[in-house]
């Protein structure tokens, strides 16, 4: 067991990595942001997967199965590789160009976003972690209906992430965090007051739109004012780990207010406003400089397959 963490460990970066690599390769927002949601859709159709494999070959087939993913991976990251070395010359330019090994901003600035971030994620771990709990005990309804809502929202989480794409290509990261911010705070609040399983479901649409936009504009926006791409990438997945463990506190302290569980969703709505106010204040748009017509010309023609 102790080598299987050993091994685990190393590989949790993976997702880190891929995210790095795609700036690193001059991926734009949007394509990050896709990528992201492909990701969502992996956590949708992930879990039934595995349970079928368990429930008709036996619960040792599913390390076959994730060995099969694995050398899956290994082939699709050794085929990437192979591509990238037609693109090195002009990919090189576009790094030199674009400054993305260039020095980090103001530490106050990123210090402010990834605090903002893990705040965020704080809340949406602890509403996540609550939700059982309070559709059972505060609203009186059945197990299932925490289950029917969590479904909704991760389902939602695809579309949300595609539609946020592509308005990254309109808007500033900036506007779409406000606007992922505030669909979190009418969400915690309306939580706040939820009596039914119909507003339960319903209130799932800003949920998902208020994950979706810190997940992929999230990631976007750390990459924009970080211009190192791995430094950037793994920033922000610490935020989403850091947020798991921050949320204890705010179901302890949220849970033995008046309101009870109720009162977990509305020390979100606080936390959420605040760490709004946290990213406006700090975040600074850094732009990217462009490349020469002739550069871009060349980094696309090295790109064709």
């Amino acid at each position: 067991m102790t080598a299987l963490i050993a091994l685990g460990g190393p590989s949790g970066v993976g997702m880190s990595l891929l995210f790095a690599h795609l700036k690193h390769s001059g991926a734009s927002p949007n394509d990050v942001v896709n990528t992201r949601a492909i990701v969502s859709f992996a956590w949708v159709g992930g879990p039934p997967l595995a349970a079928y494999i368990v429930g008709v070959f036996g619960s040792r087939a599913i390390l076959l199965a994730l060995a099969a993913i694995a050398l899956l991976n290994l082939t699709a990251t050794g085929a990437a590789a192979l591509h990238r070395k037609a693109a090195r010359a002009a990919s090189t330019l576009l790094h030199e160009r674009a400054g993305d090994d260039g020095p980090i901003p103001a530490k106050l600035a990123v210090i402010g976003v990834v605090v903002g971030f893990i705040v965020l994620q704080a809340t949406d771990s602890a509403a996540v972690t609550i939700m059982a709990l309070f559709v059972n005990e505060r609203m009186g309804q059945g197990l299932i209906w925490a289950g029917v809502a969590l479904g909704a929202s991760a389902a939602l989480e695809i579309p949300a992430l595609l539609f946020v794409g592509r308005l990254s290509r309109k808007y500033s990261g900036k506007a779409l965090i406000a606007s992922g911010c505030l669909a979190g705070l009418a969400y915690y609040a309306g939580m706040t007051f939820v009596a039914d399983p119909a507003t339960l479901i319903a209130l799932q649409v800003l949920h998902a739109w208020f994950f979706g936009v810190v997940a992929g504009v999230g990631l976007t926006l750390f990459q924009q004012i970080i211009p190192r791409p791995g430094l950037a990438s793994g920033l922000f997945t610490n935020t989403r780990r850091l947020g798991a463990i921050a949320s204890g506190p705010i179901i302890a302290v949220g849970s033995v207010s008046s309101l009870g569980y109720q009162g977990v969703f509305a020390a979100c709505a606080i936390l959420t406003l605040a760490a709004l106010a946290i990213i406006e204040m700090t975040a600074r748009g850094r732009k990217q400089p462009q490349l020469p017509a002739e550069s871009r010309a060349q980094l696309e023609e090295a790109e064709l397959p």
